[in-house]
């Protein structure tokens, strides 16, 4: 296995001249400008709203597999550096700094940002919150962290599996890269549709009913809107490209495969059925039509 090197690895060299040559840049700067408007939305709802936030067992998942990674950090320094990419509103990293870690949140959204630092300040933490893009913080930043992780983020991204290999590299011999809350593949597309659009309406009139009705116009335009060229999709709202591959889903078998050449041993990766509502997750845990994947991977020693 290869370790990754402080210079970027070939396949991002090859993998930036190409995206220049075929105008992906301003794609991915489409997609970043659409998270900053998306969040900016919904930044004051988005606790109440998203199940990644507000439900106790995937809170739970979140704090067992901190546990698990704790266990390791024994062997390292007395303050492990963590930085949590996409980080948001806190829901990973308020878990950190009441671990006593060392944490820096990276996140594109100045509100959810905003959001992050008043609950910090409530519970006396001081994280360092950085207002950029992952892909633009990755590329420069020269520092390694003991942990890098992603909640909910990656199917944010344009590229995915580039910004995993950037991560990749900025974790130091013996950490940690932690992924969660980030949709698969699905096997049956048109089905997976189906029930997601089903699970965002019933959470959508449980949790945000004042969007219930502008949502059902937002679908109906849709159905009549001409797809966007550069995405091959109908876009009527900002959300339509913030969360980019939700509905594609992400390749974990790719990052795994990204991991594993740059030296990690997969520690854990586990896919499970999701929902946002405890009546669709527990339909979805029969049909398996919505599923999520973790990844908790370690850094070996040389």
């Amino acid at each position: 296995m290869r370790l990754c090197s402080s210079a970027l690895p070939e396949s991002i060299l090859a993998d930036a001249r190409s995206r220049s040559a075929s105008g992906s840049d301003k794609a991915e700067a489409r997609i970043i400008a659409a998270n900053r408007d998306f969040y900016r939305q919904i930044a004051k709802k988005y606790d109440r709203y998203e199940s990644c936030v507000s439900n106790a067992h995937l809170q739970g998942i979140l704090e067992t597999d901190l546990d698990k990674i704790h266990s390791h950090f024994t062997t390292l320094e007395p303050v492990p550096r963590c930085l949590d990419c996409g980080g948001g509103t806190g829901n990973l990293a308020l878990k950190m700094l009441a671990r006593g870690w060392d944490v820096t949140v990276i996140d594109v959204s100045d509100e959810m940002l905003d959001v992050l630092r008043e609950k910090a300040e409530t519970k006396g933490f001081s994280p360092k919150l950085v207002s950029s893009p992952i892909e633009q913080f990755l590329t420069a930043t020269s520092s390694t962290f003991d942990l890098v992780a992603f909640n909910s983020v990656l199917h944010h991204l344009y590229s995915y599996a580039r910004v995993a290999e950037l991560a990749a590299k900025r974790v130091r011999i013996g950490g940690f890269f932690y992924s969660n809350f980030d949709p698969v593949i699905p096997k049956w597309p048109a089905w997976a549709c189906a029930f997601d659009s089903l699970d965002i309406a019933v959470a959508k009139a449980m949790f945000d009913p004042k969007d219930v009705l502008p949502g059902v116009g937002r679908r109906i335009r849709k159905l009549f809107s001409r797809s966007d060229p550069e995405f091959g999709r109908a876009v009527v709202s900002v959300g339509d490209i913030a969360e980019y591959h939700v509905r594609s889903g992400t390749d974990d078998q790719q990052i795994l495969r990204i991991l594993q050449e740059c030296g990690f041993a997969i520690v854990e990766h586990l896919r499970y059925a999701t929902g946002r509502t405890t009546a669709s997750r527990f339909f979805n845990e029969r049909l398996r039509l919505l599923e999520s994947f973790k990844i908790i991977a370690h850094r070996e020693l040389l």
